[in-house]
């Protein structure tokens, strides 16, 4: 058994081994996508025999880990309990090297 949530209109529809697999929301006919669900399954399953699941901070997807890692549902960097979209946390640490590195010259070496 497997449920699967409507992306459209959020209605939870229970899918087993003896139903088609072409299946579509009963309240709005959406057609749902039943591979992802069995994806998003084996992922939750993984996180759970580790003994924790850990969820993008953002769009609640299931990650590897929170740290240093970009989340395949979003496209969100993810550094701990925040998230950056795009280049933003690589421009801000080039900037602070840089900050850090004018500084260390200021002080020593002139």
């Amino acid at each position: 058994m497997l449920v699967i949530t409507c992306p459209t209109c959020g209605k939870k529809i229970v899918w087993d081994d003896f139903q088609p697999t072409e299946i579509r929301c009963s309240k709005c006919g959406e057609h749902l996508n039943l591979h992802r669900e069995f994806k998003k399954n084996i992922e939750m399953r993984d996180q759970a025999d580790k003994g924790r699941i850990v969820r993008c901070p953002r769009c609640r997807g299931i990650v590897n880990r929170r740290w240093f890692i970009r989340c395949t549902h979003c496209g969100y960097w993810l550094f701990g309990p925040f998230s950056f979209h795009g280049k933003w946390p690589f421009i801000l640490m080039l900037a602070l090297v840089y900050l850090v590195f004018s500084a260390i010259y200021a002080i020593y070496l002139r």
